[in-house]
């Protein structure tokens, strides 16, 4: 049995309840769930420690998937519920939710629109055309370049253009949505972990936002204090806060399903420790263990947000952070193309560590 103690605060709520509440949002079904929970051995042997699993939501199945495909099935039926029937959105060049939002456009025949902002990092160079770029354009997508200083008015022009064109035009996808469909991912980490008969004391994640406040509700409801956490992609503004921020996100996610939680600040932790030289920029610790996953699991994670999570929990691991008796469960969030945008870095790199 699942062997995590209940909160103080009221009675958990079981699986069936929580998931007929989600089931009664507004949803397109893109994803292929669940994902597989999936045990690491041989890296479990290698580092000598705890037991190692990862949620591969890599595997969710749209456009070589990821965690913004579990977002798109509720924040895109959020939209066309309400007669919409285009979407603009914006993000850097070599975003993983503009690829995935592409192939969930396409999927939909709903007409989208990207605003890409262009910047000197990988992720923001549009030349040559590689990585979760070029999957963009092979999904069919209108697509905008913008400096940052032009995304605003630009994603405006967008949104007349197409208004202009007859069609009725959302923007702004919804991040409380995002979060309930991370609720969604624990109630399958439950029911994984009572299938292996496993009482996982850790969960590692590539998100100091949406998913893992998802998560954090999900575990919340379900009575499962876990420790979670979660890295920052980029310097994070405030050194303080944070994990309050998330547990009041977390709650307000399971509010708008009808539910209630108490999320425990004590139980969250977000770090940028791990952001290296900036957002897009590799660094030799992430490189490594990007080689190590792949080297030891046949696993791939990438240089900007998978990546930085990985080399996280292997760095911790190393410091004694986790019990070598314990479970571990590493979310996999994706950005598997990214990996092409990388490719002399990755290749320069060194050995795996191990």
């Amino acid at each position: 049995m699942f062997l995590f103690q209940r909160t103080e605060e009221g009675e958990p709520v079981d699986c069936q309840t929580i998931q007929r509440a989600i089931d009664a949002l507004p949803r397109h079904l893109l994803s292929h769930l669940p994902t597989p929970l999936q045990p690491c051995t041989r890296l479990t042997t290698v580092l000598n420690g705890p037991r190692i699993w990862i949620k591969r939501d890599d595997m969710t199945g749209l456009a070589f998937g990821g965690n913004k495909t579990r977002y798109l099935e509720f924040t895109l039926a959020e939209a066309t519920a309400q007669g919409y029937d285009a979407v603009v959105l914006s993000a850097v060049v070599q975003s993983n939710h503009c690829r995935q939002f592409a192939a969930a456009c396409a999927r939909l025949n709903l007409k989208g629109a990207l605003v890409l902002r262009e910047d000197d990092s990988t992720m923001g160079r549009s030349h040559p055309a590689q990585g979760n770029y070029l999957l963009d354009q092979l999904c069919g997508i209108d697509i905008r370049m913008a400096s940052p200083a032009d995304i605003n008015e630009t994603i405006e022009q967008e949104k007349q253009r197409l208004n202009k064109a007859g069609h009725k035009t959302f923007t702004g996808l919804s991040g409380l949505l995002s979060r309930v469909a991370y609720i969604q991912c624990a109630l399958e980490i439950e029911r994984q972990c009572l299938d292996e008969s496993i009482a996982p004391g850790h969960l590692v994640i590539g998100s100091g936002g949406n998913s893992l406040a998802g998560l954090l509700a999900g575990f919340a409801l379900l009575g499962r204090p876990l420790q979670v956490l979660g890295t920052s992609q980029s310097k994070m503004s405030q050194a303080t806060g944070i994990s309050e921020q998330i547990a009041r996100q977390a709650e307000q996610a399971a509010a708008h399903i009808g539910l209630t939680c108490h999320a425990d600040p004590t139980l969250i932790e977000v770090t940028d420790e791990y952001v290296g030289y900036g957002f897009g920029h590799a660094d030799q610790r992430t490189l490594d263990a990007i080689h190590l996953l792949a080297s030891h699991e046949g696993i791939l994670v990438d240089p900007t947000y998978s990546g930085k999570a990985f080399a996280c929990l292997v760095d911790q691991l190393r410091q004694g952070r986790f019990a070598d008796s314990e479970d571990i469960i590493f979310v996999h969030t994706g950005g598997t193309p990214l990996l092409f945008a990388y490719g002399e870095e990755l290749l320069e790199a060194t050995s795996p560590m191990a």
